[in-house]
């Protein structure tokens, strides 16, 4: 508690701090009382530090007492095996007062100079900058104690989450106009609806979010049931809701801390045509295959600029794109402008300078202050978002990142996040040129969560027939035994026999398929071969009945379209390249519904495998119009059966040639 008392002073904190320890006469110099009975006022917080066992009572005193809110530090409770019941005790002491934790460090307002933090965790001064949300503490000392210019306003460790969660912060500090960021580090998201509900507030208010998910965790058992449970674990619908909310996703603390310069100092990236210049050959060529990777264009100069340009370059150099200048990094700042200014004649969104600054004590950094600052001026001049990108984390000295702030060029530390901050910001820009586009009521997270996660398949004639109803295109069809095949006159040859069974998963697998039947006889035979092979292999699934239908024809290419309930998340979509080998691919987009069919036709035109679908050299196109409304009729059926909806594929959709439709052939529906 001294460190606590000892980081909230060195803050500035001026405010009153009373102690209550009845086993110690003062801490820290100040006087303790015995028990809570004793404070001379009510506090605004109060910062609980004490054994796990004194916890609950203690909370329920200070809730009586009129407390505003507490901070608990200690640990010991769902976090720990048998914590949950003892966690519950802790919110019903409370009652309404907020308390954010367990288990969790504190909080610190840089802004107004309050820390309330078991230890110190950095000291930022500013008028603004970036409010850190972390389930826990380690990742906010990473950010506190970095020496990378990145302002900080708030940093706030959440613990457990039992009562105040990253949304309820969120929501607190986005009425702070003084918050230009925010950079989440989460765990577990115990509320995604108010999370996405915070997350429309801040697109609303154009405050960008950066988010770190930690915790990744499996599909769970249902993987053995469905292609869609594999490709579309937790992790992946996490995703889909972080890109849904404009969140950009990050796979680091230096990644984070990068991109989120690139986004507090630079004007918004408006596109991905970049111009990328250098001192030296090798850092352009590896900057040039590093922003091409991350999906920057890197077009080379106009003949008009490189005319231009080439009158300043040394008679070695030629123009292009990457540029690398050589040894004109040491000529006067005039002539480095000169060569700047005809670099960015042309029309970019994106000014990028790659180099390694020479460390304190290293070669005479003059040159690379004259050609940085030159860079930086002329990219200002034609108002064009621009970074300096040093190649090794370590070398960029304060001085300069500050100096290159206040010339407006952003500076990003290390080659890999500095080239994957750029991305990040202009993938946030995208992203946010979106949900500009969408309601809230299109960007807000419904609540699905309170349906069943337990239920029964449907076979797969059952199945189709749902789809049918739906308006979903399903093959014309008919049930036999192994013994009594009527209907099959009914049925245009060829055809396909498939067991029927709700607990028969993956049936080529099991010899339950037979495909390409090309008369009644050859039907019969093969239901009669397939009841006695499963009856030997499947004993115990007793099966009787069998499905045949007819093969579609005239199909370009499989779809996969899969949607299943997610713990505490709702209803997740994915689309992929279908049939048997969709795990193998792994060629899919997730969403989380509801869903516009705009939106669905883009995550469809997003996969790799997409142009199979779009006449690829000479291939038929496929009827994509169709698809897309299939698939926003399964979503349909998954929302009006909210209740009981626990999954349902579609695998393949089979796309037949453009104007002809989409058919689901394969179809498994599981309900509560």
């Amino acid at each position: 508690m001294t460190t606590a008392i000892e980081y909230c002073r060195a803050i500035g904190f001026r405010g009153r701090l009373h102690v209550v320890n009845p086993r110690r006469a003062e801490i820290a110099g100040i006087a303790c009382l015995p028990n809570v009975a004793s404070l001379p006022e009510v506090p605004d917080v109060a910062y609980v530090a004490v054994p796990n066992t004194s916890v609950v009572e203690l909370i329920r005193e200070l809730s009586r007492f009129g407390v505003g809110g507490v901070i608990c530090h200690t640990a010991g409770f769902s976090e720990m095996h048998g914590g949950e019941r003892y966690q519950q005790a802790l919110v019903e002491a409370a009652g309404d007062m907020p308390v954010i934790g367990p288990n969790c460090p504190g909080m610190v307002n840089f802004l107004d100079r309050s820390a309330f933090m078991m230890d110190n965790f950095g000291n930022h001064e500013g008028s603004s900058g970036v409010a850190l949300i972390s389930s826990g503490g380690s990742y906010l000392l990473d950010i506190g104690y970095a020496d990378r210019s990145l302002p900080v306003s708030y940093s706030v460790g959440l613990g457990n989450q039992a009562m105040v969660s990253a949304a309820d912060v969120m929501n607190a500090i986005l009425d702070d106009a003084r918050v230009s960021a925010i950079n989440l580090y989460l765990e577990g998201i115990p509320d995604p609806v108010a999370l996405a509900a915070a997350g429309l507030k801040a697109a609303r208010k154009g405050i960008p979010v950066v988010v770190l998910k930690g915790g990744r965790t499996t599909a769970g058992r249902r993987a053995a049931q469905s292609h869609t449970a594999s490709l579309a674990g937790d992790d992946v619908v996490m995703s889909a809701l972080f890109r849904r909310l404009g969140f950009v996703q990050v796979r680091s603390a230096t990644e984070a801390m990068e991109t989120l310069k690139m986004l507090m100092f630079a004007p918004r990236v408006r596109g991905r045509r970049t111009a990328l210049a250098s001192t030296g050959g090798t850092y352009a060529v590896q900057g040039g295959d590093m922003a091409e990777a991350y999906g920057l264009e890197l077009g080379p100069p106009s003949p008009s600029a490189s005319k231009e340009l080439e009158k300043y370059l040394p008679a070695l150099v030629h123009s292009a794109n990457p540029l690398d200048i050589s040894f004109a990094h040491y000529d006067p700042l005039e002539q480095n402008l000169n060569i700047y200014k005809s670099f960015l004649s042309d029309d970019y969104d994106l000014a990028l300078m790659v180099m390694c600054y020479p460390p304190d004590g290293g070669f005479d950094p003059t040159g690379w202050d004259i050609t940085s600052s030159a860079f930086a001026q002329a990219a200002g001049g034609r108002g064009i978002p621009a970074a300096f990108i040093n190649t090794i984390p370590e070398d960029l000295p304060g001085k300069v990142r500050e100096r290159m702030i206040g010339e407006n060029l952003v500076p990003l530390m290390g080659m890999e996040d500095g080239m994957r901050a750029v991305a990040n910001a202009v993938r946030f820009s995208e992203l946010a040129d979106q949900l500009a586009l969408r309601t809230d009521e299109e960007i807000a997270l419904p609540d699905y969560r309170t349906g069943s996660t337990e239920g029964a398949a449907l076979d797969e004639a059952a199945a189709k027939a749902e789809l049918g109803r739906a308006g979903i295109s399903v093959p014309r069809s008919v049930v036999v035994k192994h013994d009594q095949t009527d209907g099959l006159d009914k049925l245009t040859f060829p055809v396909v026999v498939k067991a029927l069974s709700a607990e028969l998963a993956h049936k080529s697998d099991l010899g339950a398929v037979a495909l390409r039947l090309g008369t009644p006889e050859a039907a019969l035979k093969a239901v009669r071969a397939m009841a006695d092979k499963l009856q030997q292999s499947v004993p115990d699934l007793s099966i009787r009945n069998f499905l045949v239908e007819e093969m579609v024809q005239d199909g370009v290419g499989e779809l996969l379209v899969g949607i299943r309930r997610i713990d505490a998340m709702g209803l997740a979509l994915t689309v992929g390249m279908g049939g048997t080998d969709a795990e193998l691919l792994r060629d899919t987009a997730t969403l989380l519904l509801p869903v516009s069919p705009e939106t669905i036709g883009a995550a469809v035109r997003s996969l790799k495998l997409f142009p199979l679908l779009d006449g690829w050299r000479g291939r038929p196109k496929g009827d994509v119009d169709a698809a897309v409304n299939a698939i926003q009729k399964l979503a349909e059926l998954a929302i009006a059966n909210e209740n009981r909806f626990i999954e349902a594929e579609i695998n393949p959709l089979i796309v037949c040639r453009e104007g002809q439709g989409a058919v689901a052939v394969d179809a498994v529906i599981r309900l509560g």
